[in-house]
């Protein structure tokens, strides 16, 4: 019997900490053969992501074993409750077992379990980059088609003072009746509401390929919930506001790891009724700036773009950002199938 033959995938316990550990052994060199500086989920993010019990969406990790030894990983996440077509996976195999049948093994079963959840479209993101074309090859392989190509730029830390003063000041003149606010940690009281709704329009803002998505349904009990996980996962969150008429109608969203040196950009978008107004240059710079001032020790800060989203990268790009990788995000319809979620 070949070692693919006798590949087990199951689920990772979160709470069995050897297996959260091999787990994250297997990602962590995966991630780093293909990418030796790649940003990694540590620890914290690991068992807050797998062990959460929000019920409005779903974080499920697998290992693929022979024996006791982990071959490859894969997570699989969703909404239950808005966009319940869509499941979002990603598999890692560890470099010493590629080739042989692991990947194959673990998109499959990360596939059923996507339509034993009553999915209809599995998306997956890989790099791209100069001497990783196999990734989309493989992908395609599979029946994946490409959706988008996001490019990851990246930022040297700390900012340039005098560009960032340079920039915010150009663009200060377009949005006089707003406001802008940075605040480290969560989003203040009075904020909460008008934020949940503009972050709902994130996913259909953003460019998506040609999938029809809803705007999300967040709460601010899920801010809530989303927040005390950061916390418990050791991170801070870091941000910029434009506020109008007591309303955030633009935002930039980082959250910073303990222990690491990079920071994590999470999001930035303008409401689209105020753009126009050079807010988004304004929350970038506000927020680039109040990192400089409260992290001064984080050496890079990350940020993910579509190609076509043109004007966020003229923003990224005037601010210094460089480009690090390129992905490519690709598609896959399934049929959905009786529950066999495990």
């Amino acid at each position: 019997m070949t070692q693919v033959e006798r590949l087990e995938v199951r689920a990772v316990d979160p709470t069995d900490e050897a297996g959260l550990d091999a787990f994250l052994e297997v990602y962590a060199a995966a991630e780093r053969a293909e990418d030796p500086a790649a940003r990694l989920y540590s620890r914290a993010d690991a068992a807050s992501l797998l062990g959460s019990r929000d019920p409005s969406s779903f974080f499920a990790g697998y290992g693929a074993f022979v024996g006791g030894e982990v071959l490859g990983v894969a997570i699989l996440t969703g909404s239950t409750r808005d966009n319940v077509a869509l499941a979002q996976a990603q598999a890692w195999v560890h470099p010493a077992h590629r080739r042989g049948g692991v990947g194959t093994r673990l998109v499959d079963h990360v596939e059923r379990q996507a339509a034993s959840r009553g999915r209809t479209l599995v998306r997956v993101q890989v790099r791209t980059s100069p001497g990783l074309e196999d990734n989309q090859r493989f992908a395609e392989g599979r029946g994946y088609r490409l959706a988008l190509v996001e490019v990851e730029r990246r930022l040297a830390l700390p900012p340039d003072e005098a560009l960032l003063g340079r920039l915010a000041a150009e663009a200060a003149p377009h949005h006089t009746d707003y406001e802008i606010r940075t605040v480290v940690g969560p989003v203040p009281v009075g904020l909460r509401a008008s934020y949940v709704d503009l972050d709902n329009l994130l996913l259909v803002e953003m460019p998506h390929g040609d999938v029809d998505l809803q705007a999300t349904a967040g709460t601010v009990a899920d801010l809530d919930a989303f927040e005390a996980e950061q916390v418990g996962a050791g991170r801070t969150r870091v941000s910029a506001f434009a506020v109008h008429d007591g309303g955030v109608v633009a935002f930039a969203d980082a959250s910073v790891p303990d222990g690491e040196r990079h920071v994590d950009q999470l999001g930035t978008l303008v409401h689209p009724a105020h753009r126009g107004h050079r807010l988004g240059m304004a929350v970038k710079c506000a927020q680039l700036r109040l990192l400089r001032e409260t992290f001064p020790d984080r050496t890079s800060i990350a940020t993910s773009n579509a190609e076509v989203n043109l004007q966020m990268v003229a923003i990224n790009e005037a601010l210094g950002f460089e480009i690090h990788q390129v992905w490519a995000e690709l598609e896959k319809r399934i049929d959905p199938v009786p529950s066999e979620m495990g």
